[in-house]
């Protein structure tokens, strides 16, 4: 069955909510199986085992939250070549944090759907409804 990893780094449970809808979409699509963490708790083998991996991290003072950066260095010693990638996060008024996701897994050879998804402070209706749309659509997608 493939498998869809879901990691989010949040400072202020913005990320979170939209990493949770996204899983809540994905898990909508039955033969897929959904893992959801955050970054902290990821092991190498939560990634190695993963098909697709939506990255999630807010933007802080314009960069990527802190909290991705053990992540990220981790997946980099990894073999992520062909894996479908996704990046997606909350931010403020700039949203520096999913493109220099993205960048990260196009440099670890993942094929990133671009441009990723960003919601501009809290999740409202229409973002939640947007995260759990790519969740759906990227587990169906994992099916084909």
């Amino acid at each position: 069955m493939p498998k869809l990893a879901i990691i989010y780094a949040s400072g202020m449970g913005r990320t979170k909510k939209m990493a949770e809808t996204i899983a809540e979409g994905a898990k909508t699509v039955d033969g897929v199986e959904v893992l959801l963490k955050d970054a902290y708790d990821t092991s190498a083998e939560d990634i190695r085992d993963a098909d697709a991996i939506m990255l999630g991290g807010s933007t802080y003072n314009y960069k990527l939250i802190k909290a991705m950066d053990p992540l990220l260095k981790q997946m980099k010693d990894m073999d992520l070549k062909g894996k479908v990638g996704m990046a997606f996060g909350s931010c403020g008024w700039s949203c520096e944090g999913i493109p220099t996701i993205t960048k990260r897994m196009q440099a670890f050879g993942m094929r990133v759907i671009e441009p990723g998804l960003e919601i501009y402070q809290v999740p409202d209706k229409e973002g939640l409804e947007k995260c759990f749309h790519a969740g759906r659509t990227m587990a169906a997608g994992m099916k084909n």
